[in-house]
């Protein structure tokens, strides 16, 4: 007996013990959701070099999961919310993707009560001259690159023209120049995603606004001059031949207000930056105070 239980006892020896690694040990649990040193670092790998540095100088790791795991509640809520579907962030968020739902719920929720028309009014009325606008276009077009062969990608703009030529006949008789705008559009796009060799191919040709000054010559020439809601005929360019559709023209000039809103916000959240951070702490406050977190500074690695 006693050599069995001898015999026992050295077997155990042997059998390696398998502890938990540091990399899966839990750092915070926030409303039930688990945070490890794994996924700790892979946030802390996207953190600039300098801020790292402070983080250092000022409490570690241990600080930045305290702020993270703050940060962590608002895009919680976001989800909860119906925030992030509402703008199309995905299901399940890596760090990248969940960085830039808090980015985009601290501007559209929790800085927007601080932000009012009236304060953005203020800024631009002040700042007009900066809001300076380019000369520029809202377009579609359609594209035959020349590559090898000039002359097929000539055939194939030609023929496009002539389908849109003839479309715009027929929409005009059936509903008159002014309401066939918005169905000619629909055709230059449906044409475009077949025959265009533009990359905007794949959105019907659209290209939103550009400024003209970053276009070929002959296609900002043609822009200035057409009526908004007419197509171009066959632009020849150094690489290629193309068809524009020119949706809205606008001049070079002051930027109108309603256009210039996003910069008037984004300069009003960097002048009130401590507001916009006292807002962020007491929605992150409140959300802790409702949910349930836990924190294990004890487990978090350097």
């Amino acid at each position: 007996m006693k050599r069995t239980l001898l015999a026992l006892a050295l077997l155990a020896t042997t059998i390696p013990t398998f502890a938990q690694s540091d990399a899966d040990k839990l750092v915070a649990r926030v409303n039930g959701e688990e945070i490890t040193n794994r996924d700790l670092d892979a946030i802390w790998s996207r953190v600039p070099k300098n801020v790292q540095v402070q983080y250092a100088k000022n409490g570690g790791k241990e600080v930045f999961l305290k702020n993270y795991v703050s940060k962590h509640l608002l895009v919680q809520d976001a989800v909860k919310s119906g925030f992030a579907a509402k703008v199309g962030a995905p299901k399940e968020l890596d760090a990248e993707s969940e960085s830039a739902l808090f980015d985009q719920y601290v501007r559209e929720v929790i800085a927007a009560p601080l932000i009012t028309e009236a304060d953005m009014r203020a800024v631009y009325d002040v700042k007009k001259s900066e809001f300076v606008a380019p000369e520029q276009g809202r377009l579609k077009i359609i594209r035959g690159l020349k590559k090898d062969k000039p002359e097929i990608a000539r055939e194939a703009v030609s023929k496009a023209m002539v389908e849109l030529f003839a479309a715009r006949t027929a929409l005009a008789e059936k509903y008159g120049f002014d309401k066939a705008v918005a169905p000619l559009s629909a055709k230059f796009s449906e044409v475009a995603a077949r025959v265009s060799d533009d990359p905007s191919a794949i959105d019907g040709g659209n290209l939103g606004w550009v400024a003209l000054h970053t276009v070929d010559p002959k296609v900002a020439e043609a822009v200035r001059t057409m009526k908004p809601g007419t197509i171009s005929g066959i632009l020849e360019t150094r690489d290629a031949f193309q068809l524009v559709l020119v949706q809205e023209y606008r001049p070079s000039g002051v930027q109108p207000f309603e256009s210039a809103k996003p910069a008037l916000r984004e300069f009003i959240m960097a002048r009130d930056a401590r507001k916009v951070m006292a807002a962020i702490q007491a929605r992150s406050q409140e959300l802790s105070a409702k949910g349930k977190v836990e924190i294990f500074p004890q487990n978090v690695r350097n």
